[in-house]
């Protein structure tokens, strides 16, 4: 008899010991998604004493930030490559702990018409005299200062009839009016088309206005954590101290009135079973294309529905290649890279981990716009033999050194762009940031293209949960 009482209570006890948390105390807030956003927002709420249950639905945290690491201690990005200096991250980095170090000046090479203009100087101001002639570089200083000028209107007033105007043209359009020499346009144009993942036809210029900030002004410091970005993404994780429940599909969020009281319940799929948990609060911090895969009940509203369909999908594909050290001596007289191209080669940002000990290196890619869409549906041994061409076009030799590649893809979008008539200031923009019923939108769509307007929208979004949990004491 009390043996078999033993076993029950082992059972009982074990049985207990592998519920989730929120089965001995219910969370305040569910955090979908365990993207940066959605680390970022956990992470802030737990700092204003909240419990918090964050559902990811692959196995590993991170979304679009990720390191790769190959043998011999090689690694490389293939999500967020950058972390600029005036991003919320920094100070997020600094209270984890973590080091930084400065990378890249935010001016590249550029490949323009198969032509390289290589960034080899000491310094901006003496790249600047060597790319443009005195004609071009005082139309280029001329378009700086207008995108600043600019800039500084959209955040100090908002959507005044000037930067309406902006909003209501491409890009492209705006370039056209002012009448660019060709190496001047290319180089502006480039240089914002890679933030946002398509061709300067497709967004308008207010949108790019405001992502322009980190090349205005001075230009600001990227930077980067040792031993990869993606040691942020640990160290969030490590800080939570609520259940982070991997392989959860959410696939609906329900709001309903109980006891005079609105509840918030999120059910998901976790090996294939259905699950449940609810919460006075719910934060979506997913890509935005995954939100019509979810059943909201009462739907999102009209003007959130509305803006959602009138977002851009930004491509990207990264490609890393494991490369024969001897390749560095291509460019031996000066290292090159980062290059901006508009062609097949996309970013080029060149070798990773070079003061390791094996005789590899890491080289990478990142593609971008139409480039990477046809990523989607193309032979990747196809696309492979492109970039190789490409690489020999520029320095011949190149592709004898490659040993292995390793492609990395974002289906069916990797950034959010604003197309023409759309911008982050705009009333749909507010829309999407504004609560309801319980339910708050969090990622980067809704404040820019990038891990920056992620982190910054997390940040706002905690302190909405914040001010609505309370409301309801």
């Amino acid at each position: 008899m009390r043996i078999r009482l033993w076993l029950v209570l082992f059972t009982m006890f074990s049985f207990l010991g592998n519920l989730p948390l929120w089965s001995q105390e219910r969370p305040q807030v569910v955090v979908v998604g365990g993207g940066i956003a959605g680390l970022v927002t956990a992470f802030k709420l737990e700092q204003r004493g909240y419990r918090c249950c964050l559902l990811e639905a692959s196995d590993r945290l991170g979304g679009r930030i990720g390191t790769a690491h190959y043998p011999q201690g090689l690694e490389a990005e293939y999500g967020m490559q950058e972390i600029w200096e005036k991003s919320p991250l920094i100070g997020i980095i600094k209270e984890l702990g973590l080091q930084l170090e400065a990378s890249d000046d935010p001016w590249s090479s550029l490949l323009i018409d198969e032509k390289l203009y290589a960034f080899t100087e000491d310094t901006r101001e003496q790249y600047f005299l060597k790319l443009f002639t005195p004609v071009e570089r005082k139309a280029f200083d001329a378009t700086i200062a207008e995108l600043e000028s600019c800039y500084t209107e959209a955040t100090s007033k908002g959507l005044t009839a000037k930067m309406l105007k902006l909003q209501n043209q491409t890009f492209a359009e705006w370039l056209q009016e002012r009448k660019l020499p060709s190496k001047v346009e290319q180089a502006v144009r480039l240089t914002i088309e890679v933030e946002l993942a398509t061709v300067a036809e497709k967004f308008s210029a207010l949108s790019a206005v405001l992502e322009y900030r980190t090349f205005l002004f001075g230009g600001e410091k990227n930077y980067h954590v040792p031993g990869g970005n993606s040691v942020i993404i640990g160290k969030l994780g490590e800080a939570l101290k609520g259940p982070k429940v991997m392989g959860a599909t959410v696939t609906h969020v329900v709001r309903r009135q109980e006891n005079g009281r609105l509840v918030a319940e999120v059910r998901y799929l976790k090996n294939s079973t259905e699950q449940k948990i609810q919460a006075d609060a719910v934060v979506m911090a997913v890509p935005w294309v995954i939100l019509h895969q979810i059943q909201f009940e009462p739907a999102l509203t009209a003007p959130q529905l509305k803006a959602l369909s009138r977002l851009g999908r930004g491509q990207y594909t990264v490609i890393h290649m494991l490369l024969d050290k001897a390749v560095a001596g291509l460019w031996a007289k000066a290292d090159p890279f980062p290059v901006l191209s508009n062609a097949e080669l996309g970013v080029i940002y060149g070798p990773h981990a070079t003061d390791t000990n094996g005789p590899e290196i890491v080289f990478s890619f990142l593609i971008y716009g139409p480039e990477a869409e046809a990523y989607h549906m193309a032979p990747r041994d196809i696309k492979r033999s492109e970039v190789l061409e490409g690489m020999d076009a520029v320095w011949p030799g190149f592709s004898k050194y490659v040993h292995e590649t390793f492609f990395y893809s974002y289906h069916p979008a990797a950034v959010t762009y604003w197309p023409k008539g759309r911008s982050p200031l705009d009333e749909l923009s507010e829309a999407i940031r504004t609560p309801h019923l319980g339910l708050f939108l969090a990622g980067d769509w809704t404040e820019s293209s990038h891990a920056e307007g992620a982190v910054r929208s997390a940040i706002l979004a905690s302190e909405k949960v914040d001010s609505y949990l309370k409301s309801l004491k």
